[in-house]
């Protein structure tokens, strides 16, 4: 029982953090005050309508995996706004290898995906044929929060990244005069000080799950949505099963990892010894002495 109440007082401390729970916040259609708050603040635009293309339903949990492990998941919102700008959302839990290349990737396919298939109304002629399947191409913002950091050039915990020519000093922008690729990278291991009033309160709920009285009603929305007693009994039962898929996983990461080291030792000693050192010059160039004791004898 006690460790019951321990693993449920982690769940609400991560909570924001948990796929399940960071969907059905961000992409839930009752919920699509939450989000347009947190583009407008993060992304410093004037939203007041948006559409989730991929909607948050508990049932995509289950069927998109029989067995619920997400260790390594990035689960992401992907928006458009009533002038078919795109928003994606994700939120990045682990530190990956070549993550930076795989965000790009990511940011310009989808925005390459709109190619030809809605050509700009109204557009009265002025463009060819051809060209008319470009139109349809429109900014892509993407927005990144990270657990793990990954920027370690610096302490600043937010980076954007646009297209821009440094030495004019121009960004490289469409012809209705739109900047068509954002990204901004949201470090929360990183200290959100000196932020802006609101974009702090965004990294306390990611952090803590809590904001203060002073922050916007969505943001205190986000946190009752969020908090562990609030979630339907489906949604608490996927979350413990997929959280013990994650603890079993680690176990046996843990478990391989010390076997490979003891193997790695044990190798290094029979080298070292076949090379005619001596018990005592290996231990004292490793320090290793109970492991060449275990071995020798």
């Amino acid at each position: 029982m006690a460790r019951e109440t321990k693993r449920a007082i982690q769940q609400e401390r991560v909570l924001t953090t948990n796929d399940i729970i960071f969907k059905k916040v961000f992409a839930s259609p009752q919920n699509s005050h939450i989000l347009i708050g947190f583009i407008n603040d993060i992304l410093e635009l004037d939203v007041t309508e948006v559409n989730v293309e991929n909607t948050y339903n508990i049932r995509t949990f289950y069927d998109e995996s029989k067995q619920p492990y997400v260790r390594y998941t990035q689960v992401d919102v992907l928006a458009r706004l009533s002038d078919g700008r795109q928003v994606t959302i994700e939120m990045q839990v682990c530190g990956q290898k070549l993550f930076k290349e795989r965000a790009l990737f990511y940011v310009t396919e989808i925005y390459s995906a709109n190619y030809g298939k809605h050509e700009l109304e109204n557009s009265d002629g002025a463009y060819a044929e051809g060209e008319r399947k470009y139109s349809a191409l429109r900014p892509v913002y993407s927005v990144c929060i990270m657990v793990e950091s990954e920027f370690l050039e610096d302490d600043n915990p937010i980076h954007k990244f646009r297209v821009h020519d440094e030495e004019n000093d121009i960004y490289y922008k469409s012809v209705n005069k739109e900047e068509l690729i954002t990204m901004i990278f949201l470090e929360l291991g990183k200290s959100s000080s000196a932020m802006k009033k609101n974009i702090k309160a965004w990294f306390d709920y990611f952090k803590t799950g809590e904001v203060t009285k002073e922050a916007p009603k969505y943001l205190q929305e986000a946190c009752r949505v969020a908090k562990y007693q609030n979630l339907e009994q489906e949604e608490k039962d996927m979350i413990s099963a997929r959280q013990k898929a994650i603890d079993g996983a680690q176990a046996r990461e843990d478990y391989v990892w010390e076997k490979g080291i003891a193997k790695g030792k044990a190798e290094l000693v029979k080298t070292l010894l076949s090379k005619g050192k001596s018990v005592e010059e290996i231990a004292n160039l490793t320090d290793m002495k109970e492991e060449i004791k275990a071995i020798v004898e």
